[in-house]
């Protein structure tokens, strides 16, 4: 079955010395919603039609010349009546991405997040990314776990004015999510719009 979602959100930004705070908050509306899954894993009506999922960071980057930089980023997330479709994942894409970390199969109603990533950037040309990263995550009651991401990633210039990125993690998840994998390597083609 498939549902269709509508949300409104609000979020706030604050800028003072080289730090940056954000907030947003965000609630959606389930047009219909239809039992999905059998047995144990089936997911289902939840109470009511709506859920809210909120998140608070705060970053701040240090430059060391003019092509290094090391960024530092603490988060939380967090929501009401998420379901199995609506909790954080680990997208590539996504705020709450942390490197070898799977984007499917690990999703927590609660995350908490300490990330930090030294860059060494030479005119957008030609960059070096080293990341670290950990998380702790949990579905309300149980208890929060916890994992650690370390990565890498190069940008080189490509034919035809293309930049190649290249993007290596690893992960180190509890137990009862070590058949998922822990290691994920992306390639990524980009065409600067110009």
């Amino acid at each position: 079955a498939s549902t269709v979602t509508n949300g409104a959100g609000l979020a706030w930004e604050y800028r003072r010395g080289g730090y940056i705070l954000t907030a947003n908050v965000t609630g959606y509306r389930r047009a219909s919603w239809h039992a999905w899954g059998s047995g144990a894993d089936a997911t289902g009506p939840v109470d009511g039609t709506t859920y809210t999922r909120y998140q608070a960071n705060l970053s701040r980057d240090w430059y060391f010349g003019p092509f290094q930089k090391l960024h530092i980023n603490g988060a939380y997330f967090s929501g009401r009546d998420l379901d199995r479709f609506s909790k954080y994942q680990f997208g590539m894409f996504d705020d709450t991405r942390v490197h070898g970390v799977p984007s499917s199969g690990i999703r927590f109603e609660q995350l908490g997040m300490l990330r930090g990533s030294y860059t060494f950037n030479i005119f957008d040309v030609y960059r070096l990314d080293l990341f670290a990263e950990h998380a702790w995550g949990r579905d309300r009651p149980t208890e929060w776990e916890s994992m650690t991401g370390l990565g890498a990633a190069v940008n080189l210039r490509g034919p035809k004015s293309t930049i190649l990125r290249a993007d290596f993690g690893k992960s180190f998840l509890p137990d009862r999510f070590q058949s998922v994998g822990s290691y994920t390597f992306q390639i990524l083609v980009l065409k600067p719009l110009r």
